[in-house]
């Protein structure tokens, strides 16, 4: 029961900031990149740390900007936020109810 406790603890917390990260996308596409390179700075490895943080939102955000032009990919975007959002929440859910298990 603990390991499913912190493995949906965990995956909420990496889908939050994912939630976060897709707000500073909806925003601005330059300031979700910037950041994303910031955070990288050109290292690989970083690239690798960093994929369970970032990488979703990362490649979603990519992919609707440059496929759709900025308002639909804007609002593909808040539907994305709200779907992970509510995917977190869940996960969240999921997570007090193991510990209130053990």
């Amino acid at each position: 029961m603990q390991i499913l406790a912190v493995s949906f603890g965990s995956l909420g917390a990496f889908i939050l900031l994912n939630f976060i990260f897709a707000l500073l996308y909806i925003l601005s596409r330059s300031a979700g990149n910037g950041l994303y390179r910031w955070i990288t700075f050109s290292l690989d490895f970083l690239v690798v740390i960093f994929a369970p943080l970032f990488g979703l939102t990362q490649w979603a955000a990519n992919s609707l900007y440059e496929r759709y032009n900025w308002f639909v990919a804007r609002v593909f975007m808040v539907f994305y936020a709200i779907f992970i959002l509510i995917l977190s929440l869940l996960c969240f859910s999921m997570f007090g109810y193991f510990t209130d298990r053990m």
